[in-house]
């Protein structure tokens, strides 16, 4: 998996509106995270019936420390988490090694 320290150090060089899937193993739903050039969102994904809609962060330190949707607080889930999706391409377990080569990491 990646440490925190290395997913806000690869977040810090994204570019703007990079989407992240985050799939939990403790979790049904998958869920995203949006970095847009001013603040980040997060929100549950799938069929229109059950996505949350997004919810606005002004920094990815201040998601990662709050209660959100379906009271996931990421501090608390990270172990939990399964795989994350970049821009619906690499995968942090499968292409861990890549990401961090095309950003430069």
């Amino acid at each position: 998996m990646i440490s925190y320290f290395e997913f806000k150090k690869l977040f810090k060089v994204c570019k703007e509106e990079v989407e992240i899937e985050i799939y939990l193993k403790n979790k049904k739903h998958y869920y995203m995270i949006i970095k847009y050039a001013d603040d980040v969102t997060f929100q549950r994904c799938g069929a229109s019936s059950i996505q949350s809609g997004e919810i606005i962060f002004s920094s990815l330190d201040k998601l990662y420390n709050s209660n959100t949707i379906d009271d996931i607080v990421l501090k608390e889930e990270w172990e939990n988490i399964k795989d994350m999706i970049f821009d619906s391409t690499f995968s942090v377990i499968e292409d861990k090694e890549e990401i961090f080569s095309f950003y430069g990491i």
